[in-house]
């Protein structure tokens, strides 16, 4: 795969990251509340952080990887992207704190799941989060991931240490179920 997938809702634009994104970036993630239930983003987050940001989220291998920046009306609010797609894929995302709770993150993740569960057939996609995320969680469980087990993970942004951690996987099978269910949810 040569071109990036630029994906498109009906209020948000799915892109590539770009090196002009990178004031941006480090507006947003220059927020504990944010960097906190992220593993690999510090706190504080600086200039430098954002340097390794772009070179490892910008395209590259889209066969092992995809990172979208999430844009509203414009604007890059925050990011989402799947890694190890030939292994065991694996799914993150991260919104600026000013959206939560808007729909926003639920609208993104679910194009991105259907380009990679439906149009590249994935046979899978994992998800984890922070125990203490409940946004994630909550969100995690919308999309229709199904509870596979608890473990621990780290984050730069947090007292040094493990942190409990939920873990959920994904079919194009539940994935559609999901869809299935909030349509005849919104239609009664």
């Amino acid at each position: 795969m040569t071109t990036f997938p630029r994906l498109r809702t009906a209020s948000l634009t799915l892109r590539e990251w770009k090196e002009t994104d990178a004031p941006r970036i480090l507006k947003l993630l220059q927020n504990q509340n944010v960097t906190r239930m992220l593993a690999s983003a510090p706190y504080p987050y600086t200039q430098a952080d954002v340097e390794v940001f772009l070179q490892r989220f910008m395209p590259d291998d889209l066969g092992k990887a995809v990172n979208w920046a999430v844009e509203l009306q414009g604007e890059v609010v925050g990011g989402v992207g799947a890694g190890h797609l030939s292994t065991k894929p694996e799914l993150a995302f991260w919104l600026a704190e000013e959206h939560w709770q808007k729909g926003i993150m639920f609208e993104a993740v679910s194009e991105v799941l259907r380009y990679l569960l439906l149009e590249r057939e994935l046979p899978s996609i994992f998800a984890d989060a922070f125990s203490d995320n409940a946004g994630s969680l909550a969100l995690i469980r919308k999309l229709g991931f199904l509870h596979t087990g608890q473990s621990e993970g780290r984050s730069r942004a947090r007292a040094e240490g493990n942190y409990p951690t939920e873990e959920f996987l994904l079919s194009p099978l539940e994935f559609i179920g999901a869809q299935q269910s909030r349509t005849q949810e919104v239609a009664l």
